[in-house]
């Protein structure tokens, strides 16, 4: 199903999409739609990216993340010898 929808874009806006589609023979309809899709894909990865730091700073918060020595000491199996 195809919806139509209104938005307010900006004339000069209007007036490059023009340009751009005929210089490079494409329709509008299809470059539209893939910015939008373009954007809605960044805007999702962006929301993702928020939510896990959000999620890391409370990890902090709450003390439960390792020190740099806890971790090496996970991947290494014993402490570095100096």
């Amino acid at each position: 199903m195809v919806k139509t929808f209104t938005t307010k874009i900006d004339d000069r806006i209007l007036r490059m999409l023009d340009a751009f589609c005929r210089e490079y023979h494409f329709k509008k309809s299809i470059v539209v739609e893939e910015m939008i899709q373009e954007g809605i894909r960044r805007k999702e990865e962006t929301m993702k990216l928020a939510e896990s730091l959000q999620r890391g700073l409370e990890e902090e918060r709450e003390g439960n993340l390792y020190t740099s020595a806890e971790v090496r000491d996970l991947v290494f199996g014993k402490k570095k010898t100096k």
